[in-house]
């Protein structure tokens, strides 16, 4: 587990938002991390068109954007989101498959400063943010969680 990427545990089986996506990790480079979505048909709130609430590019933009911070660390602690920006500039489609990219452009002090974005498949973004994470928060890590039992909180 020591050549995994924190992206990828967040995105396991220890993570309630993991089955909820079908989400795979496609890489990294210094601090970008890309990962490859389904959005999933059961959170559909428009029927008539088959879309998704615009919360799920919200929780997932997070969610990204957490990791490529966890991905940039020296020492393995728990973060938190402590500023989000989402611009939502469509709503993904249930079954689309969605590419996230999240890039943590720095950090100083005990923050980290990110920006990302998710796309359609066809290319078309569905929605950007920039975001400010805490570093070394109180909270538990999710990395924690892999040898500790299941509970109903999970803190990043």
């Amino acid at each position: 587990m020591a050549d995994m990427h924190p992206i990828q545990l967040f995105f396991s089986s220890h993570h309630p938002l993991a089955k909820k996506v079908e989400a795979t990790f496609e890489g990294s480079v210094g601090g970008t991390v890309y990962v490859q979505i389904a959005a999933p048909s059961d959170l559909v709130q428009r029927p008539e068109d088959n879309t998704l609430h615009s919360g799920f590019a919200t929780i997932i933009l997070d969610s990204i954007m957490g990791g490529a911070v966890m991905g940039t660390l020296t020492q393995v602690m728990p973060i938190a989101t402590i500023g989000l920006s989402m611009h939502h500039l469509r709503r993904a489609t249930a079954g689309e498959k969605l590419t996230g990219k999240a890039v943590c452009t720095g950090t100083h002090n005990d923050v980290a400063y990110v920006t990302g974005e998710l796309l359609g498949a066809d290319g078309t973004p569905v929605a950007i943010a920039s975001g400010t994470f805490m570093l070394g928060t109180r909270g538990t890590s999710i990395r924690n969680k892999t040898t500790a039992p299941e509970t109903t909180e999970s803190r990043i």
